[in-house]
């Protein structure tokens, strides 16, 4: 195989490693919604129209999970609406 194949090769397994164990951003309207997704603390951004963020949430990993919760995702900007 050729040096340039093998490093082609290599970065998609990166790349596809790194999506597959990717953490969807996730924002609510409250913060016990955020809490009930695990989250480790919520925050209120000035100009936010996102809502509450809900940082280290642990519960939704995939947009399947978003829309479980009933919330709607937005899978090219990595983000679920409470």
């Amino acid at each position: 195989m050729k040096p340039t194949s093998v490093c082609i090769v290599f970065a998609i397994v990166l790349c596809t490693a790194a999506v597959a164990d990717a953490t969807l951003y996730a924002y609510a309207k409250t913060c016990s919604q955020c809490k009930s997704v695990g989250a480790k603390n919520c925050g209120y951004a000035v100009f936010s129209m996102k809502g509450v963020s809900c940082g280290g949430q642990t519960k939704i990993k995939s947009c399947a999970d978003c829309n479980k919760r009933s919330g709607r995702c937005v899978w090219y900007k990595m983000e679920c609406y409470l």
